[in-house]
């Protein structure tokens, strides 16, 4: 049997005032502008280059092969010119420049020098490669100069998702091809339930919008691309789910490390949050307990062939 869960006085904690308050703070505001920023203005909640290798290795063990089904099913092919943004440590761009060959050619963006070393080092043999340096909102590329646009996991990061997306529409070719994926972070679920996970999803439901973002766009992406312009959407969407292994501790490991960012939150709400991440290490390791880890949702659309 378990203990109750420690959530009570979480919850009373947890309000918006506080958070408010933090954010027009001196000390917050000047803590957020000597940070650099993975992508567009946002806080990148995680850790960057090797310290966060294992995690992003393990999110691509479980999410990766899927991607790449999806990316080949909206039009990935050998020949293309490809702009994938936020890269990440590369794990991605192998898949995709090894899905291009022959004659295609492939630019790979992020905003931490960090996360772009790392990159390189794990793509090294890779053909066909280019590593830029620059924000995924306003990357400087020539317009209309890509025949595929894609990103996993970055419009959960960002203050405006939309701005992305209309600028990811001025990259593509007419008739060129947006393909993205975002993963709904309060879909994960226990059997049996555990209560903690609710809090878990509250708190980060808090983290995100303390840093202006929003780690549920997922469910609304599918309106935020067809605002921006683009036509003919393609939806999909995955939940991977485990009893054993190693991938049953991806959502402790994110939100353990996401905890480490969080500057504006009392100390209360941190110590909670770890002694939360405690009892899901301990679910995760128990075989009687099934995992549900984040609804991964998938999309495709592409720019009008007349704009």
């Amino acid at each position: 049997n378990r203990p109750p869960p420690r959530c009570a006085g979480l919850r009373l904690r947890l309000n918006r005032t506080s958070f408010t308050r933090s954010r027009t703070s001196s000390t917050r505001t000047s803590q957020l502008e000597d940070r650099e920023p993975l992508v567009s203005q946002s806080v990148y909640a995680l850790n960057v280059g090797r310290e966060g290798f294992d995690r992003l290795a393990l999110v691509q063990k479980i999410y990766g092969p899927k991607s790449r089904e999806w990316l080949l099913r909206s039009g990935l092919r050998p020949g293309m010119r490809v702009l994938e943004l936020a890269c990440g440590t590369g794990a991605m761009t192998r898949v995709i420049a090894d899905s291009i060959v022959p004659g295609g050619s492939l630019v790979a963006v992020d905003n931490s020098e960090a996360q772009l070393e790392t990159a390189k080092a794990s793509c090294a043999g890779v053909d066909g490669v280019e590593f830029v340096r620059a924000d995924a909102c306003a990357t400087g590329l020539p317009e209309g100069s890509f025949d595929l646009v894609y990103f996993r996991l970055l419009a959960m990061h960002l203050p405006d998702p939309a701005g992305l997306l209309r600028h990811i529409r001025t990259l593509l070719k007419p008739g060129g091809i947006l393909v993205c994926e975002e993963a709904a972070i309060d879909s994960t679920f226990t059997d049996p339930p555990y209560a903690e996970q609710l809090i878990l999803h509250e708190m980060a439901a808090a983290l995100a919008s303390d840093h202006g973002s929003d780690f549920n766009v997922a469910r609304r992406l599918g309106s935020l691309i067809n605002e921006a312009g683009f036509e003919s959407l393609e939806v999909s969407a995955h939940m991977p789910i485990y009893v054993r292994g190693e991938e049953k501790f991806l959502e402790v490991a994110s939100f353990g490390e996401a905890l480490n960012h969080w500057q504006s939150a009392p100390i209360e709400v941190i110590r909670e949050g770890r002694e939360i991440c405690e009892d899901l290490s301990r679910a995760a390791s128990d075989e009687r307990v099934v995992y549900g880890l984040s609804t991964m949702r998938q999309f495709a659309a592409k720019r009008p062939a007349a704009a």
